[in-house]
């Protein structure tokens, strides 16, 4: 469309510039024909002059001067150049296309002329004699005819300078409706292009700007719509792909940040555990144990009072004996976290070696196939081959202990556990997947706090998660738990450092094929 305005509107120029060069070289040329026109008239009175001299000198019956023939024929000659250089300058006119009238009247008349002239000079031609000469009163016709013809050049040079005058103004007002036609064409054409790229490129372009306003101001959920298919389109999709791109790295990023936020908070929760631990748990340990004793010994003494009592005190017997029992059992339950505590105080300083895995999860699982409350669940060992890790084998298998009776813990009869070990190209992975009763969204967030259980019974003491996580994060190794949901099982990765190249010849590694325990 653009092309169209500067095409129209150069058109226009161009022919306005051209036509004023084609009339200015016409009158330019028709001025240059003015003079030869008159020097051809002046030539030709000249030659009647000559004519009329040459006759008055031979009615006088005297001999003619040789002067005054000679003057005549130099005369007749001077006409035919004049003549000649008339039609040059008209030929000319007529190459160059004048706007100035057809010049083909003129050209007729200069080549008659011409004929005259010949005439004229055939007849001379070898008459000199004075009887000869007196015959020249027949050259009257053609020469009066020559001098009218030249006479009439000037007029017919005027006449078409008039006429053009109507012809240019017919063409002039032609070109002036077109121009004008042209000038209206061009200005609708802008018009419309102006709109085209107020559609095609400002508006796209503001809502391109707007949209990396907002994207840059972090509104990452804005995406820029654009209603063409061009390059525009192109930069809007790629601009919404590299916000989409932006969001999911933002997005990790801030789950990035929550889980490292966890982690600080929970390894403060460990430290602080651990101070706790190491300062309380000795000073706690010593009175529960002397309550355990006493409580052991009143129960031994009151087996000897109730062989000597009669029946009407063996129901108080019994209930006291029944408080004892409780005594002893709680009292032992206190001892056992305040040693789990001792134990959390006493981690991180274990020598670790390059160790098979695979020995240490089936002792493991043969040693927590004997317990009764799991007897009705199925427990299942899959490994494929070798896998190597560096850890301290006790301190592995207690994560494995941990992980693999929080499963069972989780399982009503009948339930599955599967425990698997896999050897990656850096590391070793331990997996347990359970079937039970799963997890909530806060317990997930809530799992490796220390003290945390949700077990409806309320046993449980909330550490033995936390002592995993802790040793695993003391091996340079990672834990991850997920769960979809409560009742729909559980699943935890362990992932420990190993070295790439692994040995074969481990002696507990060699006979242990996937083991299935029920």
């Amino acid at each position: 469309m653009l092309c169209m305005i500067v095409a129209a509107m150069s058109f226009s120029g161009f022919q306005g510039v051209y036509s004023y060069r084609k009339l200015a070289r016409s009158v330019s040329e028709r001025a240059s024909e003015l003079p030869i026109a008159e020097s051809l008239v002046d030539e030709m009175v000249g030659l009647d002059g000559k004519y009329k001299l040459l006759v008055k000198s031979i009615l006088r019956d005297t001999p003619v001067p040789t002067g005054i023939t000679n003057e005549f024929l130099n005369q007749l000659q001077s006409v035919q150049l004049a003549a000649i250089a008339y039609q040059n300058q008209l030929n000319t006119a007529n190459q160059d296309d004048d706007m100035l009238g057809d010049t083909s009247e003129e050209l007729a008349m200069v080549n008659e002329i011409r004929s005259l002239l010949t005439d004229v000079d055939h007849q001379l031609q070898g008459v000199r004699s004075d009887a000869a000469m007196q015959r020249i009163e027949m050259l009257t016709p053609p020469l009066n005819r020559a001098l009218s013809l030249a006479r009439q050049m000037p007029r017919k040079l005027q006449q078409r300078m008039n006429t053009f005058a109507d012809e240019a103004r017919l063409s002039y007002r032609t070109w002036i409706v077109l121009t004008w036609i042209g000038s209206i064409f061009g200005a609708v054409l802008l018009i419309q292009l102006i709109r085209l790229v107020q559609s095609w490129l400002v508006r796209p372009f503001g809502k391109l700007i707007s949209g990396s306003r907002r994207v840059a101001s972090g509104d990452l959920e804005y995406q820029v719509t654009v209603d063409t298919n061009d390059e525009v389109a192109e930069l809007a999709a790629a601009m919404n792909n590299m916000t989409r791109k932006f969001k999911r790295i933002r997005d990790d990023l801030d789950q990035q940040v929550k889980e490292r936020t966890r982690e600080v908070i929970r390894s403060e929760q460990l430290a602080s555990v651990g101070f706790l631990a190491a300062g309380v748990a000795h000073e706690i340990n010593n009175p529960l144990a002397t309550i355990a004793m006493c409580a052991e010994s009143l129960e031994s003494r009151v087996e000897e009072v109730m062989s000597n009592e009669t029946e009407q005190v063996t129901e108080q017997i019994t209930v006291i004996r029944k408080y004892l029992q409780r005594i002893q059992n709680e009292a032992f339950r206190c001892k056992g976290i305040t040693e789990q505590l001792l134990d959390f105080s006493r981690l991180g300083n274990a020598e670790r070696q390059h160790v098979p895995l695979v020995g240490l999860v089936t002792d493991v699982v043969e040693m927590v196939q004997h317990l009764g409350k799991y007897k009705e669940c199925e427990l299942e060992l899959e490994c494929s081959g070798p896998v190597f890790a560096i850890v301290n084998p006790q301190e592995f298998k207690q994560v494995a202990l941990n992980l693999v009776t929080n499963a069972l813990d989780s399982l009503d009869d009948g339930g599955r556990v599967k425990v698997s070990l896999t050897q990656q190209e850096n590391h070793a992975q331990l997996e347990v997947v359970d079937d039970g009763c799963g997890m909530s969204e806060r317990t997930l967030e809530q799992i490796f706090e220390p003290f945390f259980t949700d077990r409806q019974d309320g046993s449980g003491t909330g550490l033995g998660l936390s002592i995993t996580h802790r040793i695993v994060d003391d091996h340079g190794g990672k834990i991850h738990v997920h769960s979809d949901g409560t009742g729909k099982g559980a699943t935890f990765i362990v992932t420990l450092p190993s070295n790439k190249q692994l040995t074969s010849n481990g002696k507990n590694d060699e006979q242990h094929p996937s083991t299935r325990v029920a």
